[in-house]
């Protein structure tokens, strides 16, 4: 199987949006570009300047609405950015992945990874791929579509969650938000 850019950036947006710090810090800036804006217009009116307290209570309504779609939008970019700039170099390489009760291990062009199982923190499953977590944060990424031997690697993952006890969610309908 082979990694390409959407599939980084699938990974940095399905973790950013189960991190609990910055599903924080996405609520907290719509909360204040919003109350900003209400602030505002609520001192223009006090000061009997109508029009841009209208003009603020306007962009406090606009903000409330469009904000988590320009927040969405620029989380996303921001991933783009990072993940072509520092993952350029592992585009389009070759990689096997081999998963069995003791260890993972992938290989490609630059050498052999080795993850034992032991140090397996979760995995997480959506539509389209599996994000395997290691206790160190390091993350395997796993498309489904272009897994050569898909099935082989979901009964692996079946028999880890079973005989290892390993955390295995499930989130389908997972989509960036």
């Amino acid at each position: 199987m082979t990694l390409d850019e959407q599939d980084y950036l699938t990974y940095q947006l399905y973790t950013a949006s189960k991190t609990p710090r910055i599903k924080k810090a996405r609520v907290r800036s719509w909360v204040f570009t919003t109350l900003t804006f209400v602030i505002l217009a609520f001192l223009f009116y006090k000061s009997d300047n109508s029009f841009l307290g209208h003009y603020f209570l306007i962009a406090a309504g606009l903000s409330l609405i469009l904000f988590p779609i320009y927040s969405r939008w620029r989380y996303k970019n921001h991933y783009l950015k990072y993940i072509k700039e520092t993952y350029k170099n592992r585009f389009g390489v070759e990689c096997s992945v081999n998963i069995n009760d003791e260890s993972i291990s992938t290989q490609d062009k630059t050498g052999e990874a080795k993850i034992n199982t032991s140090e397996i923190e979760e995995i997480n499953e959506i539509k389209d791929y599996y994000f395997i977590k290691s206790k160190s944060g390091v993350s395997l990424i796993i498309p489904k579509n272009k897994s050569n031997n898909l099935e082989n690697i979901e009964n692996a993952i079946k028999s880890l969650v079973r005989n290892k006890g390993i955390t295995h969610n499930i989130d389908l309908d997972w989509k960036w938000k």
